[in-house]
């Protein structure tokens, strides 16, 4: 259920609502590649007043354009259901979710596969080493 009061999100600097699309993978990329918005938030954004069916297809098709992956994987009509939005281009953790949830909803195996197994594992790799060079720098 949406709440008739609550402001419409906007992006800075855009007059119309797909200037506002064409503006979030920026907007991700400058937070760390990903957020938590609700659905509401998304129908709103768009520009919507409810999250019916085909709002619901609409904004996928816009995130899906945008290359703004999001999980779930299927956008609930439910207004108040969490969705975590990240941008499939940013090298940092908007990719590594996006790797994830590639690799996780994968049906079948094929050749294509094994490579991006081996990708994730150097991520988590190169992340988990970051870590410890932050963590060694701070001295704990």
């Amino acid at each position: 259920m949406t709440d008739a009061t609550m402001p419409v999100p906007t992006m800075p600097g855009a007059s119309t609502v797909e200037e506002a699309w064409a503006k979030l993978p920026g907007y991700l990329d400058v937070i760390g590649g990903y957020d938590l918005w609700h659905v509401e938030t998304l129908v709103r954004f768009d520009g919507s007043e409810r999250a019916g069916a085909r709002i619901i297809e609409r904004i996928t098709e816009k995130l899906a354009e945008h290359q703004i992956g999001h999980l779930p994987g299927r956008l609930p009509t439910d207004g108040n259901c969490p969705v975590l939005l990240y941008s499939k281009t940013n090298p940092d953790i908007g990719y590594l979710i996006s790797l994830v949830h590639q690799l996780a909803t994968q049906e079948d195996v094929s050749d294509n596969t094994s490579p991006s197994v081996h990708q994730l594992n150097s991520l988590l790799k190169s992340h988990t080493a970051l870590l410890r060079s932050l963590r060694a720098v701070e001295g704990r």
